[in-house]
């Protein structure tokens, strides 16, 4: 990771508080300095976003009503600087804080970095803690104030360049999924305008990917592989038949149910670009259990059961597919189409 831009603002309120006048607004003049500090901090967050991100999404495009993806486009693309745009952002994210009882004074923490040839930028909640420290010239104890990294609740990374062309999730964030903390961190989102990401056919097949990669990170073999990818297919089937959507955590324990956080573990470890929840899509799940291909005038299509039941074979010898004990129908309309059988008979 490398820093390029990085600030922080303050946004003072006391609890139990509401209204425009309950919050007031303490912007940084100038950029962070890029020292061991910011890095140090910057790598914290991100160690721990990377944990918990677990929303994918997008930026709402009616400038009207979203005004967060306007000003992320005059930093991109109209030339107004690092400094202005996250003072036009805390703004935003302190209208929203002041319609919430429970939120209460934060450091907004904008950082812009590249990593692996892409350039990101991360929006991050932080919250002070106090403890106790020590002067190290006296060895007097003394009050301190640190970062609570830990306690993260409200963050967004975006991807800058797939934004610029559009290209799907370019967003992830953190949403918790229930209790007082889902709802007191809904304002944040709602600052930058981000729109959850329900593509269904993307979510549901790049946690296929996600299994797959999954089973072969374990080196199972093959017929664990395909009990997996099976065990799937039966959750993803029970929850559209249910009108209920894929939740990755109980997916996760229903995978493997030894060790039931291995599975979201592995994919939030790894970036999968996947919701914590969504809607199975049955065009997708389908390809766990049946395999089908059209090539030329040949349409095939046979469940994977069937391979491993040695009804269809694959010889790489003479890249061939056989199909054993195939119906006799089908066999005389074969002799019959070379000539072996007259048309007649």
């Amino acid at each position: 990771m490398q820093v390029q831009e990085s600030i922080i603002h303050r946004i003072k309120k006391q609890v139990d508080t509401s209204g425009i006048d309950s919050v007031e607004i303490i912007p940084r003049a100038a950029l962070l300095p890029i020292d061991n500090r910011v890095l140090k901090l910057g790598e914290d967050v991100l160690k721990l976003y990377g944990k918990l991100s677990n929303g994918y999404g997008m930026l709402g495009n009616d400038y009207a009503m979203h005004r967060f993806p306007n000003f992320l486009n005059q930093f991109t693309n109209e030339g107004i600087n690092f400094i202005d745009f996250s003072t036009s952002a805390i703004a935003l994210i302190a209208e929203e804080m002041s319609k919430k009882l429970k939120t209460t004074t934060s450091y907004p923490i904008f950082l812009r970095y590249t990593n692996q040839g892409r350039d990101w930028l991360l929006i991050a909640v932080l919250k002070l803690k106090e403890g106790v420290g020590i002067d190290e010239d006296t060895l007097d104890l003394n009050d301190s104030l640190s970062f609570d990294i830990s306690n993260l609740r409200e963050a967004a990374r975006i991807d800058i360049e797939k934004w610029g062309d559009n290209e799907q999730p370019y967003l992830s964030f953190i949403k918790r999924s229930s209790g007082s903390d889902a709802e007191s961190s809904v304002y944040f989102r709602d600052a930058l305008s981000c729109l959850e990401y329900t593509d269904a056919k993307h979510n549901t097949e790049t946690t296929i990917q996600a299994v797959n990669d999954y089973c072969e990170h374990s080196e199972f073999n093959a017929e664990r592989t395909q009990a997996t990818r099976a065990r799937m297919f039966d959750y993803c089937r029970e929850k559209k038949d249910a009108d209920e959507p894929v939740n990755l955590t109980a997916l996760s324990a229903f995978l493997n149910d030894q060790e039931p956080d291995s599975f979201i573990n592995f994919v939030r470890e790894r970036d999968y670009e996947v919701s914590e929840t969504f809607s199975p899509n049955p065009a997708s799940y389908k390809k766990l259990q049946r395999l089908s291909k059209r090539f030329g005038t040949i349409n095939i299509g046979f469940d994977v059961n069937d391979i491993f039941e040695d009804r269809v074979l694959y010889n790489a010898d003479d890249d061939t597919i056989i199909v054993r004990n195939p119906p006799e129908e089908l066999v005389q309309e074969i002799r019959k189409a070379t000539g072996e059988v007259p048309n007649g008979e």
